[in-house]
Order: C-alpha cells, then sequence, then structure tokens
C-alpha cells in the first residue's frame, strides 16, 4: 500500500511540474516596431486600415489609428487617432473607450498583433461600426536575445494541446490510483 501512495504522489507532483512548465501561446510584442494591418468584418470589399507604434520598452502601445472605417449609417473617414497610449500587460492592450472608441488587442505570434475595434459616434444621429476584427504585421525584426540567459524554446498550440491532455492523464491516474488505495483500505477493514 505504501508503494501505491508513493506512486500517486510522483504522479501528481509530475503532473503538476508539467503544468508549471508549459509555455503560453502568446509571443511579445516587438519593442520600438510599426504594426500596420487591415480591418475585416464590416460586409464590405474594404473595412478601413489600423497601425500603431509599441514603445521602445514595450510596455504602450503608441498612436493606435484607424482609418476609413464604414459605420452603419456614415463613414468615419480619414486618420481617428486613439487619444492616449495602452498599456501592454500580459501581451495585451485595451478595452479603450467603452461606447466611444473601442479597441483591444494582442500579440499572438512574434512580429503580429490582432484584435477588435468599435467607433461610434452620437452627432447627429447614432452611428457605430459594430465590432470589427484587425489584424496587423510588423516589417520590424526582433532584435537578437542578449546573452547570458537560454531562451525557452516557442510552443506551438498543437504541443500546448499535447501537454493538457498529459497532464488530464496524470490526474486520471491520480484518481485510478488514489481510488485503489480507498478500496484496499476498506478491504482490510472489512
Amino acid at each position: 500500500m505504501k508503494t501505491i501512495r508513493i506512486l500517486g504522489l510522483a504522479v501528481a507532483a509530475a503532473a503538476v511540474a508539467s503544468l508549471l512548465s508549459m509555455s503560453h501561446a502568446s509571443a511579445q510584442p516587438v519593442a520600438g516596431a510599426y504594426y500596420a494591418g487591415e480591418i475585416t468584418g464590416c460586409g464590405e470589399s474594404s473595412c478601413g486600415t489600423v497601425d500603431f507604434t509599441v514603445s521602445g520598452d514595450g510596455s504602450q502601445v503608441k498612436y493606435f489609428t484607424a482609418y476609413d472605417v464604414p459605420g452603419d449609417v456614415c463613414e468615419f473617414e480619414g486618420r481617428q487617432p486613439y487619444p492616449v497610449p495602452l498599456a501592454i500587460v500580459d501581451n495585451s492592450f485595451g478595452p479603450g473607450i467603452p461606447g466611444m472608441f473601442e479597441v483591444s488587442g494582442s500579440f499572438p505570434s512574434e512580429g503580429s498583433a490582432e484584435g477588435t475595434l468599435r467607433l461610434v459616434v452620437y452627432d447627429p444621429e447614432t452611428c457605430d461600426t459594430g465590432v470589427l476584427d484587425w489584424t496587423a504585421i510588423t516589417t520590424t525584426p526582433t532584435p537578437p536575445p542578449v546573452g547570458g540567459i537560454a531562451e525557452l524554446p516557442d510552443v506551438s498550440e498543437s504541443a500546448a494541446r499535447s501537454y493538457v491532455a498529459l497532464a488530464g492523464l496524470a490526474a486520471a491516474a491520480l484518481v485510478a490510483l488514489s481510488a485503489g488505495a480507498w478500496c484496499g483500505r476498506r478491504r482490510r477493514r472489512a
């Protein structure tokens, strides 16, 4: 019985270690980079464009601007700049100004960004773009890593799914071992 408990603890420890070592599926924004891309989802051939710059230290999205975005009863022509920098927290930014200039985004892979955008104006009547998707890329090269510490390899989403499946299998094994130990104790008492 003691070996079953030790084996169960070892399986649980391995499951916890594999979960803690998993990499997140998002990438870091490229510090100091200029991103540009397209808006989609408006139901027209062109839904406009977006661009922005990431601050030199990678902590803010600066100068987020949408261009020529169609609304339901109007068009947001020309530049529509967001008025202040947006903080990047956990590789994401947003939510913008609710009910006026809603913008959020994340950096899912090296050199790319994606998110949602919604513009609303109330004068003289309400004009709303609805929630639109946007994607952007940068051509700014990622600076090389500074030596001293080895970088973790990029883990693809399919590898992350494998880790989740492995953790689920380990949890199931732990439950089975615990149930076996419980049954063994009940038999000894009877």
